[in-house]
Protein backbone atom coordinates (compact mmCIF):
# COMPACT_ATOMS: atom_id res chain seq x y z
CA UNK A 1 0.00 0.00 0.00
CA UNK A 2 2.81 2.43 0.86
CA UNK A 3 4.52 1.81 -2.48
CA UNK A 4 1.25 2.34 -4.35
CA UNK A 5 0.69 5.61 -2.51
CA UNK A 6 4.24 6.76 -3.15
CA UNK A 7 4.06 6.06 -6.86
CA UNK A 8 0.45 7.09 -7.39
CA UNK A 9 -0.14 9.68 -10.15
CA UNK A 10 -0.91 13.09 -8.69
CA UNK A 11 -3.95 15.01 -9.98
CA UNK A 12 -3.19 17.23 -12.99
CA UNK A 13 -3.86 20.40 -11.02
CA UNK A 14 -1.08 19.51 -8.57
CA UNK A 15 1.58 20.15 -11.19
CA UNK A 16 0.60 23.82 -11.31
CA UNK A 17 1.56 24.27 -7.66
CA UNK A 18 4.28 21.71 -6.86
CA UNK A 19 7.98 21.80 -7.86
CA UNK A 20 9.25 19.11 -10.25
CA UNK A 21 9.12 15.68 -8.61
CA UNK A 22 12.36 13.75 -8.05
CA UNK A 23 11.81 10.02 -7.55
CA UNK A 24 12.63 8.77 -4.06
CA UNK A 25 14.90 5.86 -3.29
CA UNK A 26 14.13 4.14 0.01
CA UNK A 27 17.10 2.54 1.76
CA UNK A 28 16.67 0.23 4.77
CA UNK A 29 19.30 -1.24 7.08
CA UNK A 30 18.20 -4.28 9.09
CA UNK A 31 19.99 -6.71 11.40
CA UNK A 32 18.13 -10.02 11.01
CA UNK A 33 19.45 -11.60 14.26
CA UNK A 34 21.26 -14.89 13.71
CA UNK A 35 20.29 -15.13 10.05
CA UNK A 36 16.55 -14.80 10.60
CA UNK A 37 15.97 -18.52 11.18
CA UNK A 38 12.26 -19.14 11.76
CA UNK A 39 11.46 -15.45 11.11
CA UNK A 40 12.01 -14.88 7.40
CA UNK A 41 8.28 -14.51 6.72
CA UNK A 42 7.72 -11.68 9.26
CA UNK A 43 11.02 -10.08 8.21
CA UNK A 44 9.82 -10.09 4.60
CA UNK A 45 6.55 -8.46 5.62
CA UNK A 46 8.37 -5.73 7.58
CA UNK A 47 10.51 -4.96 4.53
CA UNK A 48 7.48 -5.07 2.24
CA UNK A 49 5.48 -2.74 4.50
CA UNK A 50 8.41 -0.30 4.57
CA UNK A 51 8.48 -0.40 0.74
CA UNK A 52 12.28 -0.57 0.73
CA UNK A 53 14.02 -0.29 -2.63
CA UNK A 54 17.42 -1.26 -1.21
CA UNK A 55 17.85 -3.48 1.85
CA UNK A 56 21.16 -3.73 3.71
CA UNK A 57 21.25 -6.83 5.87
CA UNK A 58 23.44 -7.68 8.84
CA UNK A 59 23.78 -11.21 10.24
CA UNK A 60 23.01 -12.69 6.82
CA UNK A 61 24.36 -15.96 8.18
CA UNK A 62 22.14 -18.44 6.33
CA UNK A 63 22.56 -18.02 2.58
CA UNK A 64 19.57 -20.20 1.75
CA UNK A 65 17.29 -18.09 3.95
CA UNK A 66 18.76 -14.90 2.51
CA UNK A 67 18.03 -16.08 -1.04
CA UNK A 68 14.51 -17.05 0.06
CA UNK A 69 14.00 -13.55 1.46
CA UNK A 70 15.33 -11.94 -1.73
CA UNK A 71 13.11 -14.13 -3.89
CA UNK A 72 10.03 -13.25 -1.85
CA UNK A 73 10.82 -9.56 -2.21
CA UNK A 74 11.75 -9.86 -5.91
CA UNK A 75 15.15 -8.34 -5.21
CA UNK A 76 18.59 -8.93 -6.62
CA UNK A 77 21.17 -9.82 -3.95
CA UNK A 78 24.87 -9.92 -3.09
CA UNK A 79 26.19 -11.63 0.04
CA UNK A 80 29.53 -10.75 1.66
CA UNK A 81 30.76 -13.45 4.03
CA UNK A 82 33.73 -13.42 6.39
CA UNK A 83 35.98 -16.47 5.84
CA UNK A 84 37.55 -15.85 9.24
CA UNK A 85 34.33 -15.89 11.28
CA UNK A 86 31.03 -17.76 11.17
CA UNK A 87 29.37 -14.63 12.64
CA UNK A 88 30.36 -12.32 9.79
CA UNK A 89 28.01 -11.81 6.85
CA UNK A 90 26.30 -8.77 5.36
CA UNK A 91 24.24 -8.50 2.21
CA UNK A 92 22.58 -6.02 -0.09
CA UNK A 93 19.17 -6.76 -1.65
CA UNK A 94 17.84 -4.38 -4.28
CA UNK A 95 14.89 -3.81 -6.59
CA UNK A 96 17.13 -1.35 -8.43
CA UNK A 97 20.00 -2.55 -10.64
CA UNK A 98 23.19 -3.48 -8.80
CA UNK A 99 25.96 -2.09 -10.99
CA UNK A 100 28.87 -3.18 -8.80
CA UNK A 101 29.38 -5.17 -5.59
CA UNK A 102 32.57 -6.09 -3.73
CA UNK A 103 33.10 -8.09 -0.53
CA UNK A 104 35.86 -6.30 1.39
CA UNK A 105 35.86 -8.69 4.34
CA UNK A 106 38.45 -11.18 3.00
CA UNK A 107 40.60 -8.30 1.76
CA UNK A 108 41.15 -6.51 5.07
CA UNK A 109 41.90 -8.27 8.35
CA UNK A 110 40.88 -5.18 10.31
CA UNK A 111 37.21 -5.98 9.61
CA UNK A 112 35.99 -8.31 12.38
CA UNK A 113 32.55 -9.11 10.98
CA UNK A 114 31.76 -8.00 7.42
CA UNK A 115 31.70 -5.08 5.00
CA UNK A 116 30.83 -4.61 1.34
CA UNK A 117 30.43 -1.79 -1.10
CA UNK A 118 27.91 -1.67 -3.91
CA UNK A 119 26.89 0.84 -6.54
CA UNK A 120 23.14 1.03 -7.18
CA UNK A 121 21.35 2.64 -10.11
CA UNK A 122 19.01 5.32 -8.75
CA UNK A 123 15.43 6.06 -9.88
CA UNK A 124 16.54 9.42 -11.27
CA UNK A 125 19.11 7.75 -13.52
CA UNK A 126 22.21 8.27 -11.42
CA UNK A 127 24.41 6.00 -9.35
CA UNK A 128 24.69 5.76 -5.57
CA UNK A 129 27.67 4.05 -3.89
CA UNK A 130 26.79 2.31 -0.62
CA UNK A 131 29.08 0.88 2.05
CA UNK A 132 27.22 -1.73 4.12
CA UNK A 133 28.78 -3.11 7.28
CA UNK A 134 28.46 -4.83 10.62
CA UNK A 135 31.03 -3.90 13.26
CA UNK A 136 32.23 -5.74 16.37
CA UNK A 137 29.50 -6.21 19.00
CA UNK A 138 28.84 -5.55 22.69
CA UNK A 139 28.77 -2.51 24.96
CA UNK A 140 32.08 -2.43 26.83
CA UNK A 141 34.67 0.27 26.24
CA UNK A 142 37.13 -2.47 25.30
CA UNK A 143 34.70 -3.55 22.56
CA UNK A 144 34.55 0.05 21.37
CA UNK A 145 38.33 0.02 21.01
CA UNK A 146 38.02 -2.98 18.68
CA UNK A 147 35.48 -1.06 16.59
CA UNK A 148 37.84 1.90 16.44
CA UNK A 149 40.46 -0.37 14.87
CA UNK A 150 37.84 -1.23 12.22
CA UNK A 151 37.02 2.39 11.45
CA UNK A 152 40.11 3.08 9.26
CA UNK A 153 39.19 0.06 7.13
CA UNK A 154 35.65 1.40 6.63
CA UNK A 155 36.96 4.87 5.79
CA UNK A 156 39.40 3.34 3.31
CA UNK A 157 36.49 1.67 1.52
CA UNK A 158 34.51 4.91 1.50
CA UNK A 159 37.51 6.95 0.32
CA UNK A 160 37.15 5.62 -3.21
CA UNK A 161 33.84 7.53 -3.37
CA UNK A 162 34.95 10.70 -1.58
CA UNK A 163 34.24 12.86 -4.63
CA UNK A 164 30.75 11.37 -5.09
CA UNK A 165 27.59 11.35 -2.96
CA UNK A 166 27.57 8.07 -1.00
CA UNK A 167 26.32 6.52 2.21
CA UNK A 168 27.50 4.20 4.96
CA UNK A 169 24.90 2.03 6.67
CA UNK A 170 24.55 -0.93 8.99
CA UNK A 171 24.94 -2.04 12.59
CA UNK A 172 27.74 0.05 14.13
CA UNK A 173 27.22 -1.23 17.70
CA UNK A 174 27.95 2.27 18.99
CA UNK A 175 25.72 5.22 19.84
CA UNK A 176 25.34 8.82 18.78
CA UNK A 177 27.12 11.12 21.27
CA UNK A 178 23.80 12.86 22.02
CA UNK A 179 21.68 9.71 22.30
CA UNK A 180 19.73 9.69 25.57
CA UNK A 181 20.03 6.23 27.14
CA UNK A 182 17.99 5.35 30.22
CA UNK A 183 19.84 2.67 32.18
CA UNK A 184 16.64 1.05 33.41
CA UNK A 185 15.56 0.49 29.80
CA UNK A 186 18.70 -1.45 28.83
CA UNK A 187 18.51 -5.22 28.64
CA UNK A 188 19.93 -6.87 31.79
CA UNK A 189 23.08 -8.22 30.08
CA UNK A 190 23.93 -4.76 28.80
CA UNK A 191 23.51 -3.24 32.25
CA UNK A 192 25.87 -5.86 33.67
CA UNK A 193 28.52 -5.14 31.03
CA UNK A 194 28.54 -1.35 31.45
CA UNK A 195 28.27 -1.29 35.26
CA UNK A 196 32.08 -1.67 35.76
CA UNK A 197 32.68 1.32 33.44
CA UNK A 198 30.55 3.78 35.43
CA UNK A 199 27.54 2.90 33.27
CA UNK A 200 29.10 4.59 30.24
CA UNK A 201 27.81 3.45 26.89
CA UNK A 202 30.22 3.51 23.89
CA UNK A 203 29.84 6.56 21.62
CA UNK A 204 33.35 7.32 20.35
CA UNK A 205 33.07 5.55 17.00
CA UNK A 206 29.96 7.47 15.92
CA UNK A 207 31.53 10.70 17.16
CA UNK A 208 34.57 10.01 14.95
CA UNK A 209 32.36 9.47 11.91
CA UNK A 210 30.59 12.76 12.57
CA UNK A 211 33.98 14.45 12.87
CA UNK A 212 34.85 13.01 9.46
CA UNK A 213 31.91 14.98 8.05
CA UNK A 214 29.33 12.20 7.75
CA UNK A 215 25.74 13.10 8.60
CA UNK A 216 23.61 10.83 10.78
CA UNK A 217 20.48 10.84 8.61
CA UNK A 218 18.14 10.10 11.52
CA UNK A 219 19.60 12.81 13.76
CA UNK A 220 19.41 15.57 11.14
CA UNK A 221 16.80 18.11 12.23
CA UNK A 222 15.94 16.19 15.42
CA UNK A 223 16.49 17.01 19.06
CA UNK A 224 18.19 14.21 21.04
CA UNK A 225 14.98 13.58 22.98
CA UNK A 226 13.33 12.73 19.65
CA UNK A 227 15.94 10.21 18.51
CA UNK A 228 14.48 6.78 17.85
CA UNK A 229 15.72 3.55 19.43
CA UNK A 230 16.51 0.55 17.28
CA UNK A 231 17.95 -1.93 19.78
CA UNK A 232 16.64 -4.12 21.24
CA UNK A 233 13.05 -4.67 20.20
CA UNK A 234 12.40 -6.21 23.62
CA UNK A 235 14.31 -3.48 25.50
CA UNK A 236 14.43 -0.46 23.14
CA UNK A 237 17.05 1.79 24.72
CA UNK A 238 19.77 2.57 22.16
CA UNK A 239 20.24 3.19 18.45
CA UNK A 240 23.17 1.25 17.04
CA UNK A 241 21.78 1.08 13.48
CA UNK A 242 22.70 4.04 11.29
CA UNK A 243 22.50 5.48 7.81
CA UNK A 244 25.32 8.01 7.40
CA UNK A 245 25.35 10.39 4.43
CA UNK A 246 28.36 12.03 2.82
CA UNK A 247 28.00 15.84 2.80
CA UNK A 248 27.20 15.82 -0.95
CA UNK A 249 24.24 13.51 -0.33
CA UNK A 250 22.68 15.47 2.55
CA UNK A 251 20.52 17.72 0.30
CA UNK A 252 18.84 14.59 -1.09
CA UNK A 253 17.59 13.43 2.33
CA UNK A 254 13.83 13.59 2.71
CA UNK A 255 13.40 11.60 5.92
CA UNK A 256 14.98 8.91 8.08
CA UNK A 257 13.03 6.92 10.64
CA UNK A 258 13.45 3.99 12.98
CA UNK A 259 10.72 1.73 11.57
CA UNK A 260 8.72 0.22 14.43
CA UNK A 261 5.54 -1.52 13.23
CA UNK A 262 4.26 -4.12 15.73
CA UNK A 263 5.37 -7.04 13.56
CA UNK A 264 8.99 -5.83 13.70
CA UNK A 265 9.01 -6.50 17.44
CA UNK A 266 8.84 -10.23 16.70
CA UNK A 267 10.82 -10.32 13.46
CA UNK A 268 14.26 -9.49 14.92
CA UNK A 269 16.01 -8.05 17.97
CA UNK A 270 16.68 -4.86 15.94
CA UNK A 271 14.23 -2.40 14.48
CA UNK A 272 15.24 -1.37 10.95
CA UNK A 273 16.18 2.19 10.00
CA UNK A 274 14.73 3.58 6.75
CA UNK A 275 15.78 6.66 4.77
CA UNK A 276 14.14 8.33 1.75
CA UNK A 277 16.56 9.95 -0.68
CA UNK A 278 15.70 12.05 -3.73
CA UNK A 279 18.34 10.59 -6.05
Amino acid sequence: MLRKMRNAKAPDFAFRFLPPYTPAMRVMTYNLFEGGAGRIDPIAEVVRWAAADVLLVQEALDEALLHHLADRLHMDRFIARNPRSDQGAVAILSRLPLLEAVNHTPLDGRITRAALHAVVATPAGGQLPIVALHLHARETLADEQVRLTELPAILDIAARFEDRPHLLAGDFNSNHPDQIIALQQLRPKARERIAPQNNLHPRTLVERLLQQGYIDAHARGRRPEDFGKSFTTAFPATRVDFIFLSPQLEPALRSCEVFTPPLATYASDHYPVVADLAV
